[in-house]
């Protein structure tokens, strides 16, 4: 049988991705830059062929997912495990005014405690882990596109390797970037990363903290 494959990409760039303003779960849309993101990465994965696509229902992620498969949204599924990180009440904010308390996210993930109305790392690391189980199981021998975004897939990528929480930006997946898991039952997570075009952790301690 042929392996089970997820192709994890992140969203285009957004506005407030410029601005290094936490996202989460507010419906941010692309801009020019990051459909062109899209574009170019659907001529990378020009040779994929897709048996499923699903995606965050967050239209950065939506339209990411329509552009680098030239599917219509109709028939990509949404799926709110993929869904962003919840910030509450640190959406919109400028993670460099939000104190150490909140530096802890991407500098000491163990240690990070998400404000009232927030999402913890835990919960995300449950419902992206419930998502990798049920990929596994309804599309064994099949190639699948996963649309996200940058916290919840690197909370997929940490579930899918067994990787610690210290590692959770390990892979550090930039704008309609791509990481490849495969299904290895006998892997430590049931997955292994077999390729990456990620830039490696420590950029987004300089994007949002440097």
């Amino acid at each position: 049988m042929a392996e089970t494959q997820l192709y994890l990409i992140r969203h285009g760039q957004t506005d407030w991705n410029v601005r290094a303003m936490l996202q989460g779960r507010t419906d941010i849309p692309l801009n020019d830059t990051g459909r062109q993101q899209a574009m170019e990465a659907r001529q990378r994965l020009a040779g994929v062929h897709f048996d499923a696509v699903y995606s965050s229902p967050l239209q950065r992620a939506m339209d990411t997912a329509s552009l680098v498969t030239s599917w219509p949204k109709e028939r990509i599924s949404p799926d709110r495990r993929l869904i962003e990180i919840a910030f509450g009440p640190y959406e919109g904010k400028d993670p460099h005014a939000l104190g150490p308390g909140f530096a802890a996210f991407f500098t000491d993930p163990p240690a990070y405690r998400p404000p009232e109305g927030a999402e913890s790392l835990e919960s995300a690391l449950e419902r992206t882990g419930d998502f990798l189980a049920f990929a596994a199981k309804n599309h064994p021998g099949q190639t699948l596109l996963v649309a996200g975004h940058g916290a919840a897939l690197h909370a997929m990528l940490t579930a899918a390797l067994g990787n610690p929480l210290d590692q959770f930006w390990a892979v550090n997946l930039d704008n309609c970037r791509v990481a490849v898991l495969t299904r290895d039952e006998a892997a430590r997570g049931g997955w292994r990363l077999t390729a990456s075009d990620g830039t490696g952790a420590g950029a987004y301690l300089k994007k949002y903290l440097g």
